[in-house]
């Protein structure tokens, strides 16, 4: 065998090892862990499938890790770096994530009963299709995610952060999420029956198809939302604003609107000519923090807004084709729209 091709199979030999070694090293834990992986140094690690059940890894840096059916049971990964890692299909039961960072995280399918989720940063992560129900969720951060077709019943998310979130068809009945920031989130196809969503920020949110019979937007702020063919029946939405929101087609027998505001408030001293579409600057800025609107400025969404995306929602609730009966509750002097469908 000539020289030149023995010296290419030796390389080839040596590039193969050198491969194995580093996929080898990889995958290898500290020595010791687990159990304790307190404070390690995990990030890029492929553990996928590996068994960390009940393993104290606070503090652990796991960013953009692989843990793909990994068995986390009962694991401590409070304040633990998960951001960008993937932990599809992992087992996260019982498991301790309190303060922990999966912004960006891949958590669809996983299984995470009874997992302790206080003040956790899940930002921009994927939970498609988890079930959430027995989680616990207090103060977490749940901006731009995904929970698209999740469980979240009887969960109580009161006073979270979830801008620009996704959880379109998301199972959401009895759940509270009462004073919540959801802004910009969409919501459609959601079921969201007897929830409490009072006080809760939703303006230029989608909840397009949502059911939230029975349940309570009573003082939230809906400002240029998304609710048609939404159903509202028997729902609480006494002294909510829904200027510039579309109702077009929602259901609102039985439903409370007293003290909902419908139509556009002036200022004041508006005269017979007035417009909003004639003000600039501070000029508009103060002629409508003289209404009943003040209050929607306090959704920093809302104050990000420039002009000329601010002045199209300035107008008042569509309701063509809304469904009301008797028992509909409307805000006192409203005129019911001839569009407007009586049903027994």
């Amino acid at each position: 065998m000539p020289h030149s091709i023995r010296l290419r199979k030796s390389q080839v030999g040596l590039i193969l090892m050198f491969a194995l070694v580093v996929c080898a090293c990889g995958s290898r834990l500290p020595r010791g862990c687990p159990p304790s992986c307190v404070g390690e140094g995990l990030s890029g690690r492929n553990l996928n499938r590996v068994n960390l059940s009940g393993a104290q890894m606070m503090d652990a840096n796991l960013s953009k890790s692989t843990l793909v059916g990994a068995d986390l049971t009962g694991a401590d990964l409070s304040a633990a770096n998960l951001s960008e890692a993937n932990l599809e299909s992992a087992i996260l039961n019982q498991s301790v994530l309190v303060g922990t960072d999966l912004s960006f995280a891949t958590l669809r399918n996983t299984s995470m009963d009874q997992a302790n989720l206080s003040g956790a940063n899940l930002r921009g992560a994927s939970l498609d299709r988890v079930d959430l129900t027995t989680a616990s969720m207090a103060g977490v951060t749940l901006d731009k995610a995904n929970l698209i077709g999740s469980t979240l019943t009887n969960q109580d998310l009161s006073g979270v952060q979830m801008y620009q979130a996704n959880l379109s068809g998301a199972d959401l009945v009895d759940s509270d999420m009462s004073g919540a920031a959801l802004s910009y989130s969409d919501y459609s196809g959601a079921n969201l029956q007897r929830s409490n969503l009072s006080g809760a920020w939703l303006s230029l949110s989608r909840l397009v198809g949502a059911n939230l019979n029975q349940g309570s937007l009573a003082g939230s702020i809906l400002f240029g939302a998304d609710l048609t063919g939404t159903d509202l029946s028997g729902a609480k939405l006494n002294g909510a604003i829904f200027i510039g929101a579309n109702l077009s087609g929602a259901d609102l027998r039985g439903a409370d609107l007293s003290g909902t505001l419908l139509e556009l408030p002036l200022p004041p001293d508006a005269g017979s000519d007035f417009s909003y579409q004639d003000l600039t600057g501070l000029e508009l800025q103060q002629a409508l923090l003289s209404t009943e609107l003040e209050r929607m400025f306090y959704d920093p969404v809302i104050q990000e807004l420039n002009e000329s995306q601010l002045k199209p929602l300035l107008k008042d609730a569509q309701l063509q084709g809304v469904f009301y009966n008797e028992a509909t509750i409307w805000p006192l002097g409203f005129e019911i729209p001839s569009s407007a469908i009586l049903v027994p």
